[in-house]
């Protein structure tokens, strides 16, 4: 395998989770009220500081030394957009449930 596409794969994958990891923050913050329990706290600040840290890494892009670390990197980082983009599709979902439930005995929706 090419050194440099697993390099350039590596990168995209790096930011590609960087950029699903502000969305989730996004989403999480625009459509639930994740400051009203501590879980929800605790939650959208792990996904905050996970989107930090990704925003670092895809800034600086600092690649160890080792042929080695690339491919344990493009193979670690492949699942990783996935994950998020599974998280981000519960927020929605149990935001959408929420909001039908409201519709339903007639509630306003505050986020709108």
């Amino acid at each position: 395998m090419d050194v440099e596409l697993v390099r350039h794969l590596g990168t995209v994958e790096i930011v590609v989770t960087m950029a699903m990891a502000w969305l989730v923050v996004i989403t999480h913050h625009l459509l639930s009220r994740w400051s009203s329990t501590p879980g929800g706290r605790h939650a959208f600040t792990f996904e905050l500081v996970l989107a930090a840290c990704l925003s670092l890494w895809a800034v600086r892009l600092i690649v160890p030394d080792g042929d080695w670390f690339l491919v344990v990197r493009l193979v670690v980082f492949g699942g990783v957009p996935l994950v998020l983009f599974w998280r981000w599709l519960i927020i929605v979902r149990v935001w959408r449930t929420a909001r039908r439930q409201r519709t339903k005995t007639h509630e306003e929706d505050p986020h709108e």
